[in-house]
């Protein structure tokens, strides 16, 4: 009678043992439905993503977040065009650092009369590090990156400026969130006339409601005597996406004659830095 109940046991425990493997077996074969991937930039050259109608902030009441992690130290500029059936191009995009948290206010795009500053951003980067932009969009947006790698040879300060040359152009890059300013210097054997051009592409101008234009995130530009000073005091210059080059002239001038002179021989610094703390991207210097 023993017997006949241990073999009972064994049978009743194969059994168990039998469905458990059964259904772990069934559950390994069910397939599992794969979530979307994040969208997300290429770190260099060029790449896009598209925003469906279904998908965008409009329509969802969630924004789209990309991520984009930089290959290059050097800039990233975002192009905004229409991808939906419904609506114009029209929203927000927000550039933030690893954590989320913004770098800058948000920056307004639409594309209603195909000028630059409507639908393009530029911001500084820096190779190794993450970044994402936040965008809420009316609809369907298709946005193309480009991402430019530019070397940085500036100076980090008045010190160990670096030459400016003349009829030599230099480039440069503002980074999204530094403080920090690039410092050239170029030196006058003899008097003469200081000519400098600039151009920028920034995160920069924005339409204000009077319809006039403004200077939201531009690049500044000081010259500055060889104690670091402003040449001309209180007085600098700018450029961004509205006004993407500038051209200024230094000079002395008679306060009788009111004729102009050449500055005296010497050093003289350029200061260039973000003109308020949301400023970021790419610029060039010609002395020429």
């Amino acid at each position: 009678m023993k017997t006949e109940n241990k073999k009972r046991f064994h049978k009743i425990v194969s059994f168990m043992l039998a469905a458990v493997m059964m259904v772990s077996v069934f559950s390994v074969a069910v397939p599992q439905k794969a979530e979307a991937a994040a969208p997300s930039f290429k770190g260099s050259g060029k790449s896009n993503v598209k925003i469906t109608d279904a998908n965008s902030y409009y329509e969802s009441g969630k924004e789209t977040v990309i991520k984009f992690k930089s290959k290059v130290t050097g800039y990233i500029t975002l192009t905004f065009s229409n991808a939906s059936n419904i609506y114009d191009t029209y929203g927000f995009v927000t550039f933030c650092n690893s954590k989320k948290k913004a770098l800058g206010k948000k920056d307004e795009f639409y594309d209603t009369l195909g000028k630059p500053y409507q639908k393009t951003r530029t911001y500084g980067v820096k190779k190794g590090s993450t970044y994402y932009f936040k965008v809420k969009s009316k609809g369907g947006v298709k946005i193309n990156s480009t991402v430019v790698s530019v070397k940085k040879n500036a100076g980090t300060k008045r010190t160990n400026a670096k030459s400016l040359g003349k009829n030599k152009t230099i480039k440069g890059v503002i980074i999204a969130g530094s403080k920090a300013a690039d410092w050239y210097k170029v030196k006058l054997t003899k008097k003469q006339i200081l000519n400098f051009y600039y151009t920028a592409k920034t995160n920069g101008a924005v339409l204000g409601n009077d319809g006039k234009i403004y200077c939201i995130n531009g690049i500044k530009y000081t010259v500055c005597k060889s104690n670091g000073q402003p040449l001309i005091a209180g007085e600098y210059d700018w450029a961004n996406l509205i006004l993407p080059s500038d051209k200024d002239q230094y000079y002395m001038r008679n306060t009788v004659t009111g004729q102009k002179s050449g500055l005296n021989p010497g050093t003289y610094y350029i200061k260039v830095e973000p003109l308020n703390k949301t400023s970021s991207g790419y610029y060039t210097i010609k002395w020429k």
